[in-house]
């Protein structure tokens, strides 16, 4: 069993969060979603850099795959 590293988070990540708290829940949702599809589109295409021969079928196989194990 993997030891979880303790992550602390820096006064930019703090401002950030505050920032967040103070939007409407339905503003906080759309902004959290917004983030999620960049973060998402940039692991696709850091993978789509390293395997060009995939399929995006592929490709999202294993973009899921590596997210579902952390990496």
């Amino acid at each position: 069993m993997a030891v979880e590293e303790q992550r602390h988070l820096g006064e930019a990540d703090e401002l950030q969060i505050r920032l967040l708290m103070r939007l409407p829940p339905a503003q906080r949702l759309r902004t959290m979603m917004e983030l999620q599809a960049l973060w998402l589109d940039t692991v696709r295409a850091r993978l789509r850099r390293a395997y060009p021969h995939l399929s995006d079928y592929e490709l999202t196989v294993l973009m899921f795959e590596r997210l579902q194990h952390g990496g």
